[in-house]
């Protein structure tokens, strides 16, 4: 079935309009439910989103329409310097699926590629690992439709952790190595950690360890945070800092949206290159719940994903109990001039 409804109308989305965002929220509830394992969407962090985009980052939000109904949604994320658009969210009413809604949707999106003067459009469609559960094909045979094909980037893997089945703390937090120290914050970095944060979090921790550089700035983490309180989000970090310099040696970050509480999910964890080797990943993350399970003791069910090439960290995540669950394929496609 394909036939798609003649009176269409798409509609930026704008945070003011109380009924439009809130048809918005049904929406992107009900596709959510029906669509692959997730934590259910939060009011608070959505609305947010509207407002409050990550660093360095333009969203642009729309909504389709059907008469006075809204049956699908559509929001791109626009990097700062980027030669393309993400589309972050393209969803249809499961009611109103298979009737061009989707493909509209998409074609709006190229446009608004276009006009935003971008090359191409990419996204990320969540498909079956061999070992774990059956996924909708649906939407990768949608995306290869569309013109888009995987790109070269490797998949990630998507990661559970339920409480209720795995105690990654049942042996206690290990000792903190000789020469180290570990530091805690909530959702606002203190301030003589704020660049360092940046700069781990920006190089992925293969910056040069020099305390005197300053060419990551410390925006970058306060940019950051901006978005999460705009959006209602609570944080909770562990960092380790190496004694005899001073340094912020890694960290890592677990969040939570205000709507879920027995969600969470395990974010950035990254230790400089010159202090590897002493396990200081897997002592920040269990040093980590531990923090996160006093101030939230309601969450059970932690989610993460890293890139499938990240033996370590996948690996790291499997001794803590972590479980995987799919993988996040990245799809683009060019948008030319014209299709």
């Amino acid at each position: 079935m394909n036939d798609a409804p003649h009176d269409l109308e798409f509609v930026p989305l704008d945070a003011d309009d109380d009924e439009t965002v809130g048809q918005w929220l049904d929406l992107t509830a009900v596709a959510t439910a029906a669509g692959p394992r997730s934590a259910p969407p939060c009011n608070v962090d959505l609305v947010g989103s509207l407002r409050f985009a990550p660093p360095a980052t333009v969203l642009d939000d729309w909504v389709v329409r059907a008469g006075d109904r809204v049956v699908g949604s559509l929001r791109l994320a626009l990097p700062e310097g980027a030669a393309s658009v993400r589309v972050d969210q393209l969803l249809v009413h499961p009611g109103m699926r298979r009737r061009g809604i989707g493909r509209a949707l998409h074609d709006h999106a190229v446009s608004l590629a276009r006009k935003h003067g971008r090359s191409s459009l990419t996204a990320t469609v969540v498909e079956s690992l061999p070992a774990g559960p059956p996924q909708d094909p649906a939407p990768a045979a949608f995306a290869a439709a569309t013109g888009a094909h995987r790109s070269g980037i490797p998949a990630g893997v998507h990661q559970w952790l339920d409480l209720d089945r795995h105690d990654p703390l049942a042996g206690g937090v290990p000792a903190t190595p000789a020469g180290y120290s570990l530091v805690t914050w909530g959702t606002v970095t203190p301030d003589e950690h704020a660049v360092p944060v940046s700069r781990l979090e920006l190089s992925l921790g293969d910056a040069p360890a020099d305390p005197a550089q300053e060419d990551v700035r410390a925006s970058y983490a306060r940019q950051f945070e901006t978005m999460r309180v705009g959006r209602g989000r609570r944080a909770h970090h562990t960092g380790v800092v190496h004694r005899a310099t001073g340094t912020l040696a890694g960290y890592t970050s677990v969040s939570k949206t205000t709507g879920n509480p027995a969600y969470a999910l395990q974010g950035m964890t990254v230790v400089h290159r010159d202090h590897r080797g002493h396990r200081l990943g897997l002592l920040l993350k269990l040093a980590n719940l531990a923090y996160v399970l006093r101030h939230e003791p309601g969450v059970r069910l932690i989610e993460t994903a890293n890139a499938e090439d990240n033996h370590p960290v996948i690996a790291l995540n499997a001794a803590m109990g972590f479980e995987p669950y799919d993988r996040w394929v990245f799809w683009t496609r060019d948008v030319g001039s014209s299709d």
